[in-house]
């Protein structure tokens, strides 16, 4: 009986200890690709403050342009620059046109107005939220990983006890590491059955959704 019954025991955790294992892999998996869509997205977040700074920096010389053309009394060059100014300077330029025609002193400046904004830095609000989501993700899935690696080490242990009961001379030793391996593959199984499981080929939709497209160019 006691033979039966380890062997069954034996079986059960084998099979436990190798699913353990597949899981602490799944999360290995997602942590690697949380941590790869973390870095493209900071990447990109890197790249698009390059264009941030080129059309601020081109719309600033749009704008001083446009004031000492204005003061000057070159009203066809005031004029152009008014007329092709950036989609995005434009509205925020009128603004600040019209405060100044009607006389308001402590009209403020077209690029603290909340009609100029600029695509570019919007996308790096989005890439930014995406990586730290993805960081916070690949942190958990680490976690989940180490827990998994855990109960494979205490299904191991199980392993090794419930063998022992098999090659145990005494019936009391036998009895003694049955019981002791029951227990702790009983305990670990049920500590297992609360862990999150991780799905092969899927990622957590936290860090799912649509590709994010550059902005377009400074014109």
């Amino acid at each position: 009986m006691i033979q039966i019954l380890s062997t069954v025991l034996l079986g059960l955790a084998s099979v436990s200890s190798a699913w353990c294992a597949y899981q602490a892999s799944l999360w290995n998996g997602i942590q690697t690709r949380g941590i790869t869509l973390a870095e493209g997205a900071q990447f990109a977040a890197t790249r698009e403050f390059t264009v941030v700074n080129r059309n601020v920096s081109v719309d600033v010389g749009v704008f001083l342009s446009f004031v000492t053309a204005s003061q000057s009394g070159h009203d066809k060059e005031a004029a152009f620059l008014r007329r092709h100014a950036r989609p995005e300077l434009k509205p925020a330029l009128e603004a600040w046109v019209a405060d100044v025609e009607a006389g308001r002193e402590d009209a403020p400046l077209p690029f603290v107005r909340p009609e100029y904004r600029l695509a570019a830095q919007e996308r790096i609000t989005v890439l930014d939220q995406r990586a730290r989501r993805a960081v916070a993700i690949a942190n958990d899935a680490n976690d989940h990983g180490d827990m998994f690696i855990l109960h494979t080490v205490l299904l191991a242990i199980s392993l090794f006890l419930l063998g022992a009961a098999g090659q145990a001379r005494r019936r009391s030793g036998q009895i003694a590491a049955l019981a002791l391996g029951g227990l702790a593959f009983v305990l670990t199984t049920a500590s297992v059955a609360r862990l999150p499981r991780a799905r092969p080929g899927r990622l957590p939709a936290a860090i799912q959704g649509p590709p994010v497209q550059p902005t377009a160019s400074a014109s």
